[in-house]
């Protein structure tokens, strides 16, 4: 929850901020010196660094900073972290709705484990067609290889029940303002594995306390022979490369070689805080040996007839298929959906809004994956198209290469593919990334077994390039704009690791050439880390941010202290930055102005049900903005949260 107490004035807000932070430092300090545990997972104690697990998720996102990450994608990464998925208990249809694998890698999963029993290591998963030892180590944080069965044979032993609440609310005081405040909560029920249900509710800072601002529920039942699963209420649907279907917000840039494809969940159950983009409805998907249906019916305003109320523009049907062939090299698939036009206005005119055909394939051949997706739009009869490929060049070389074709006339209401704008339209772009690792492995302190050590010299380089032929962004005609990117990690020890990071944009539209700086250093002991970054943005004007942020992570109990300043006169300069929170909730603002913030993020363990997060931040602008008439007010924020597991 987050918390506060009713008609707080400001300077009492910022002492009690000031006072946890003071405390949190002098603890994290104070306990610096405390010998190292043995390794374990974010917030049940342990010496495994504080940043791996992030790191871990912005690898298999296919991104280099957890930054460039969408919060549904970061919710459910957060979920894994607290419930890894059992993999020696999944069907190919939950390995397949987690999001952490690909379909060739779920194939060569389930094939693995029907000839050679359950996966018992990460070394033995990096053994596995289609992962490696990277791979393998950043999926460690998200998955348990827990197994009842003996070498060689698989698992099917009976599990427990789990029940999952998570409640948290937050108090929020701005300068000159009155206090406002904000909860949530969800629930989880989990009948090992053949049944799931769930439920969300949230309202926002200003939304009211009831009715909840979002409300979302799922209700999911998982077979073990043809029928995969069958779910009713909210979920999510993506499919192949996500240029027809792929509901939910997704981020579209490419930076490593990883994003250049899309590793499609199928239908999964809606588990966001957000509740945008998700269907309310009916979807089930079933087995045929190699082939795979899934299907769904959904009513566009049904949330709103939920809720009690009349749907803006009446409601609106979306039914789609698709049916897919996940081979061991790949898969082959074809996605249709349509809807139709609001039921009041659909003998209006034509009764279809939307109407979307695809064909995808992604296939890999002796270590180089190809992938591609074609569409169709119904109404247009545009055609819209992708492709491209991974592959290595040696042994510490990964290269990927793509080119996109989204014409003006494609509508791309319900799509989720790589792009460089906004949306998968008014686009035709060509990309290529490589991902590079060079030196001796360096072992990391505090973390011992399978991907204890990392190589060296790490880096990732890219270039896009894209254009717009139709006017876009308030410009009058054709556009064009290019991005370079370069990053760079060094392990110069066991406790410290040095990262850079410089990026250019090029465009031929309003503020034409954007540079952006960043450097990070980390240390870490294994029980004490400290981090600190220093960033520069040079668009408009000149944008500079630099924080520094301490942690402790001792037995049950984990505490980071964070402070920073930050000078940025223009909002085109403006630098985002990952802040730490409570597991669900992510957080990464966008400074602007001239000021400073501070924060202290807790957590611990009360018992092996039950845990507790805090976190309390100050942000305020002693310096006013060239340009401005008046400062920007302060604000100060105090969040709790408390998760149990029944």
């Amino acid at each position: 929850m987050y918390f506060g107490g009713s008609g707080a004035r400001m300077p009492a807000i910022r002492l009690a901020v000031m006072v946890w932070c003071l405390f949190a430092g002098a603890a994290g300090v104070s306990w610096s010196a405390c010998r190292e545990n043995g390794p374990g997972r974010e917030g049940e104690g342990g010496s495994v660094p504080a940043s791996g697990w992030i790191q871990a998720m912005a690898f298999l996102s296919g991104t280099t900073e957890a930054e460039e990450m969408d919060s549904h994608t970061a919710e459910q990464f957060m979920s894994l972290l607290r419930h890894p998925l059992r993999i020696n208990y999944s069907t190919r249809s939950r390995l397949t709705e987690s999001g952490l694998f690909s379909p060739y890698q779920t194939a060569s999963l389930t094939d693995y484990i029907s000839r050679n029993g359950d996966v018992l290591s990460v070394a033995e998963l990096a053994a596995v067609d289609g992962f490696g030892r990277e791979y393998a180590a950043a999926l460690a944080y998200f998955v348990s290889f827990e197994s009842a069965a003996l070498p060689g044979y698989s698992s099917s032993a009976r599990r427990r029940p789990l029940n999952s609440l998570t409640l948290r609310s937050g108090f929020r005081q701005k300068e000159n303002e009155r206090h406002d405040c904000s909860y949530a909560l969800r629930y989880c029920l989990d009948l090992s594995g053949k049944a799931e249900l769930g439920f969300v509710a949230k309202s926002g800072y200003g939304a009211g306390h009831f009715p909840p601002e979002v409300t979302s529920f799922s209700l999911a039942f998982y077979g073990k022979g043809r029928v995969g699963k069958i779910v009713a209420g909210d979920f999510n649907a993506r499919f192949g490369q996500g240029l027809a279907l792929w509901s939910g917000f997704s981020m579209g840039g490419l930076s490593a070689p990883e994003s250049y494809s899309r590793r499609p969940s199928g239908i999964s159950p809606y588990r966001s805080y957000s509740g945008e983009g998700s269907f309310r409805g009916l979807a089930a998907d079933f087995s045929f040996g190699r082939f795979t249906l899934s299907s769904f019916i959904a009513a566009e305003g049904l949330r709103e007839v939920f809720a009690g109320k009349i749907p803006g523009e009446g409601l609106s049907f979306i039914p789609a298929f698709n049916m897919g062939y996940y081979g061991r090299n790949g898969q082959v698939s074809l996605t249709c959906y349509a809807q139709t036009a609001p039921v009041s206005a659909a003998s209006a005119g034509n009764p279809l809004a939307d109407l979307k055909c695809s064909a995808d394939i992604r296939w890999n051949i002796r270590g180089t994956d190809f992938f591609s997706e074609v569409a169709v739009d119904g109404i247009s009869l545009a055609v819209a198209a992708l492709a491209g490929t991974r592959f290595p060049i040696g042994e510490h070389l990964t290269m990927a290469v793509s080119a996109r074709y989204y014409p003006a006339g494609y509508s791309a209401l319900r799509s989720g593919a790589v792009r460089s704008g906004t949306k998968c339209t008014n686009e035709y772009g060509l990309s290529a990334s490589g991902a590079f690792a060079a030196g001796e492995y360096v072992p990391i302190a505090g973390k011992t077994g399978f991907g204890s050590s990392v190589v060296r010299h790490r880096g990732v380089f890219g270039i896009d390039a894209s254009h717009a032929p139709a006017p876009r962004f308030g410009t009058d005609g054709p556009s064009s704009q290019m991005k370079v990117r370069l990053d760079y990690d060094c392990r110069v020890s066991p406790h410290l690791e040095l990262s850079f990071r410089i990026s250019e944009r090029i465009r031929t539209w309003g503020e034409r050439c954007k540079t952006d700086l960043r450097a990070d250093v980390k240390y870490a002991s294994g029980i004490f880390s400290l981090v600190s970054r220093l960033s520069a943005v040079r668009c408009r004007g000149t944008g500079l941010l630099a924080y520094l942020e301490g942690g402790c992570r001792k037995g049950v109990l984990t505490l980071y202290l964070r402070g920073g300043l930050f000078r940025v006169d223009n909002w085109d300069d403006r630098i985002y930055v990952y802040e730490r929170d409570a597991p669900g909730n992510f957080n990464v603002p966008a400074y602007y102005g001239r000021g400073f913030w501070t924060a202290m993020t807790a957590g611990v363990k009360c018992s092996r049900s039950c845990r507790a997060y805090l976190r309390a931040s100050y942000l305020d602008y002693p310096w006013q903005t060239p340009g401005t008439e008046e400062k920007k007010p302060g604000k100060a924020e105090l969040k709790l949260q408390v998760v149990l597991d029944f």
